[in-house]
């Protein structure tokens, strides 16, 4: 039996993509439950001083109330109120802590909102989705245009990590700038994607794309990121359910009314080259470009030394050294914000908590290639 007879309708097949996107959003936010909750060693960095000040319990509620209207939606008849109260629930929880701020949680919350905008329009919903994609896909290149990506995410993880090569192969047969064919296929992708006739063809090497990012970062591969197998899982879903029919034309009066998404999607992202736009918003993935926050401990901070990282202890003169995106991802299951920003409000809070005689706390430019000690303010 055909697949698509099951939800042959423009809605039904609109209710099976918002029910897919739920479920792997449910699944999501109780694997990397500690990122929404506020009970946690690492520190919640919220954008406004007042709200680091709401009490755990509110974190807790949100938190829990989001689970249960996603389950509801997944369960029940596609209802609008209830993807309302969901959009409502995540954007007030994502506003008490800035490391809720992922690519996911941003796609996720973006196909929502289109969704409750254009409750009976699917034929603008499909291709608001299909404009995400694109975006998603050729900025996520455009990004790793970069000798950063080239060096810690190509040469160390990939050649090294994964296929155990030497720097003498590496070197031998020039294999360090063929790591440029990642980036330059997204973007070749996106194109095709968007220009190309069978974007149901498209799909399919995307499909296989997504497949082997879980290959290269999944339990048997790296073992790294684990949130992110449950997104590329979500990616693989969305791109099959969203092209099986190769129904998706662009039409430039749905366009025209819909400017706003235009603009967040394919202008803004622009500004983050020039660090004026947030990273994560702008389909950065994988492009080891952003800055980087390390600590040095003494032993007697207990909670700290759990998350010790050795390969920074020489650096820290013997203490205890932590990488906060290591840390982040062993206690909270997902990444650190790359955003100098939220990096230095992140170690002026640690400061604060633990002592400046007790910890130090350096910035880590990937970029410039520049550590920068935080100094400790007299209100620390």
């Amino acid at each position: 039996m055909n697949l698509l007879k099951s939800f042959a309708s423009e809605n039904q097949r609109i209710a099976v993509l918002v029910k897919i996107i739920c479920f792997f959003w449910l699944i999501t936010k109780l694997w990397s439950y500690k990122t929404w909750i506020a009970d946690r060693v690492y520190p919640v960095v919220a954008p406004f001083e007042i709200l680091q000040e709401v009490p755990p319990s509110l974190h807790l509620i949100f938190f829990g109330l989001s689970l249960v209207i996603l389950f509801l939606i997944i369960v029940f008849k596609l209802n609008r109120s209830l993807l309302i109260v969901l959009f409502i629930l995540e954007i007030v929880s994502c506003s008490l802590d800035s490391v809720r701020w992922h690519p996911w949680e941003f796609m996720y919350l973006c196909f929502t909102l289109t969704v409750i905008l254009n409750f009976s329009k699917p034929k603008t919903v499909f291709l608001l989705l299909h404009l995400f994609l694109v975006a998603t896909f050729f900025y996520s290149g455009l990004h790793k245009l970069n000798r950063n990506f080239l060096d810690y995410f190509w040469r160390d993880h990939i050649l090294t990590a994964f296929f155990g090569l030497s720097n003498e192969v590496i070197l031998k047969y020039k294999l360090f700038f063929v790591g440029l064919l990642i980036p330059v296929t997204e973007i070749f992708l996106a194109f095709l994607l968007f220009f190309g006739k069978s974007k149901k063809k498209t799909s399919y090497i995307l499909i296989a794309l997504h497949v082997g990012i879980l290959i290269l970062l999944g339990p048997f591969g790296l073992n790294y990121n684990s949130i992110v197998w449950i997104w590329n899982l979500a990616m693989i879903a969305i791109l099959f359910l969203l092209y099986q029919k190769d129904d998706i034309t662009f039409d430039k009066t749905i366009i025209s009314s819909q400017l706003p998404w235009m603009i967040l999607w394919f202008i803004m992202p622009i500004y983050s080259f020039f660090g004026r736009y947030y990273q994560y918003f702008s389909f950065n993935l994988y492009s080891a470009k952003g800055t980087q926050l390390y600590i040095c401990t003494k032993k007697s901070n207990k909670d700290l030394t759990t998350f010790d990282d050795k390969s920074f202890t020489s650096f820290c003169n013997g203490k205890v050294g932590i990488a906060l995106q290591n840390w982040a991802m062993a206690e909270l299951k997902s990444a650190s914000s790359p955003e100098l920003e939220i990096q230095q409000k992140a170690g002026q809070i640690l400061l604060k908590k633990y002592g400046c005689e007790n910890i130090s706390v350096f910035l880590y430019n990937v970029d410039k290639q520049s550590m920068t000690k935080l100094s400790c303010s007299a209100d620390h």
